[in-house]
């Protein structure tokens, strides 16, 4: 009977590879078909039925990820946080994939709990709500009340999900490895690196243990943030299957009205957000790295405004030596140094060896000047077919390449953007980050101080005097007026560099219409389009990724041909 049941899994385990590899067929077979009628019938045409073709897409995406479960949900969660990037008939779709994922039933899920823990469930919990609060792709979050009447959310891992993961992933490393070999996307990021990274982290999420261990360490490096809230872990209710926390009392981050008629104010949230993150990538180097809307509320804690995170099955580090570069790379954006931050990006490989670096900096400096000192709003409603028609030949002739270990990094950092796009519209991350970056400045200061101080015999009583001048408001002036000072040099030879990039967007731009040209007289045609992704939410800075094979999905328009 075991070797019957073994049998039954495998062939299912085989269909359910075979239909998201058909998902996949049929959405790259509908973006070519759509490139085909756009050749035939025109642009007018193939935009006038964009809209509804959009949404089918994403209607038979969402259907296929209900009924199968497993990693197409997380994919989809993913992308439902992409109000940056994605047009609306495709947040409206995927958005039920956040809360309305089918649940196990709890006759499943008992023994399970009790199997754990070694004892009856009615022994183990005061009460337990068999009706759960959320269903996700790996689990699902039931309320309960502790011994002691301690209100709790406990997280039960679906049954079988191992298996699913395992046939789930066999099948999207055929995808990858299809859009590896097959399509330009593998020149502009090391895919099958992002690919294994997201294998390590879905396993990760299969053990809750290392989730709540995840969940303290996050809890322990924001203990000074005082608008930050994480939840505690109960770990004698916790096991590898069951995570036990606990509970969050809040409003989704997205439930806008409720959030208003609660008096929460959204740019403070946003704000609080922001900085959050900033703390975790640039001073911890361990970070949260699914903020979609399902994993995040707002409430009004002790402190006013707090933002409360929950899961923390997905979470990223980041070395001693990508933060130094990420810190490099905000303080070039913020003092507006072209250098510095072509340098951050060589250091942290978006650039590689045989890109012009001379047109990289003409490209950055456009950014620099196009984007720097506008809140998320103002980016949101430029017209980026303009900025594409100036840039355009840099663009494509030098692309970023996106590193396969910053696969995470970005994704959290381009989440985070859309969501607080969608939250405060108002809110500068350049503005953000810059009393941030002083005072890292401050405390590289103080560092400073005190080694100086041990290696030529400084007395402790001038090290404290010097430490204490730098938490004193003077101090705070000395801190803005080194970062003034330091931006000086590249407000001083702003006016050549201006005059430099006009010029060479001048001669990129003749260029750009003498391809387009040939590309029309050879009747080619080919769509190439980019879509504004952000390296790093911390700068607001927008920038481009090209991506051909993927802009019918996404239905956004590419660059002018």
């Amino acid at each position: 009977m075991k070797k019957i049941n073994k049998e039954i899994k495998i062939v299912a385990l085989k269909e359910r590879r075979k239909r998201i590899l058909n998902l996949f067929r049929w959405l790259v077979s509908d973006i070519l078909l759509e490139k085909t009628q756009r050749n035939l019938l025109g642009e007018k045409w193939v935009e006038k039925r964009k809209v509804a073709r959009n949404r089918r897409r994403a209607q038979r995406f969402v259907h296929a990820a209900l009924e199968l479960g497993g990693v197409l949900i997380k994919v989809g969660q993913y992308l439902s946080a992409r109000f940056d990037l994605l047009p609306d008939e495709w947040i409206e779709e995927l958005s039920k994939l956040q809360d309305s994922v089918p649940p196990v039933d709890f006759a499943e899920l008992r023994p399970l709990i009790e199997k754990d823990f070694g004892d009856k469930l009615e022994n183990l919990f005061l009460e337990f709500n068999e009706t759960p609060l959320a269903s996700a792709s790996l689990g699902q979050v039931h309320e309960a009340l502790l011994p002691d009447g301690t209100r709790v959310a406990v997280k039960v891992l679906r049954p079988g999900i191992n298996l699913i993961v395992e046939a789930d992933l066999e099948a999207l490393n055929r995808v990858v490895d299809f859009l590896s070999r097959r399509t330009d996307l593998g020149k502009f990021a090391d895919l099958k690196s992002v690919a294994r990274e997201f294998d390590q982290t879905l396993r990760r999420e299969l053990d809750y243990v290392q989730e709540g261990k995840s969940a303290e360490k996050i809890k322990e490096n924001l203990r000074n943030l005082k608008h930050v809230y994480v939840p505690k872990v109960y770990w004698e209710r916790t096991s590898k299957r069951v995570l036990t926390t606990e509970f969050i009392v809040g409003y989704k981050i997205t439930n806008f009205e409720e959030i208003d008629a609660a008096g929460i104010d959204r740019y403070k949230a946003a704000r609080i957000l922001a900085n959050c993150y900033l703390n975790q990538l640039l001073v911890d180097g361990f970070f949260h790295a699914d903020p979609h809307p399902g994993n995040l509320f707002l409430r009004n804690g002790s402190n006013g405004t707090e933002v409360a995170f929950v899961d923390f099955g997905m979470v990223g580090e980041i070395s001693s030596e990508m933060r130094v570069q990420l810190r490099k790379l905000i303080f070039g954006i913020v003092a507006r140094d072209v250098e510095k931050v072509v340098q951050s990006f060589s250091g942290l490989g978006f650039i590689k060896s045989e890109n012009d670096k001379d047109k990289i900096r003409v490209a950055v400096s456009f950014f620099l000047e196009k984007f720097i000192g506008y809140n998320l709003g103002e980016l949101k409603e430029m017209n980026y077919r303009e900025i594409f028609d100036e840039i355009s030949y840099i663009i494509y002739s030098q692309p970023l390449y996106l590193p396969g270990d910053f696969s995470f990094l970005s994704r959290a950092a381009e989440t985070l953007i859309g969501l607080c796009t969608r939250l405060s519209p108002q809110l500068d991350f350049v503005a953000e980050a810059k009393p941030f970056i002083e005072r890292l400045v401050a405390q590289e200061m103080g560092r400073a101080i005190g080694s100086t101080s041990s290696t030529n015999g400084t007395s402790p009583s001038l090290n404290e005097s010097l430490k204490g001048l730098l938490n004193s408001p003077l101090g705070s002036q000395l801190q803005s007026s080194a970062m003034s000072l330091l931006t000086l040099p590249r407000n001083l030879t702003l006016a050549l560099e201006k005059l430099e990039s006009e010029r060479l967007q001048v001669q990129f731009q003749s260029q750009a219409l003498k391809e387009a040209a040939e590309r029309v007289e050879r009747s080619n045609r080919r769509i190439v389009s980019s879509l504004i992704g952000s390296t790093l939410f911390l700068s607001g800075v927008i920038l481009l990724r090209n991506r051909k094979e993927l802009s019918s999905f996404l239905g956004r328009p590419g660059p002018p041909r």
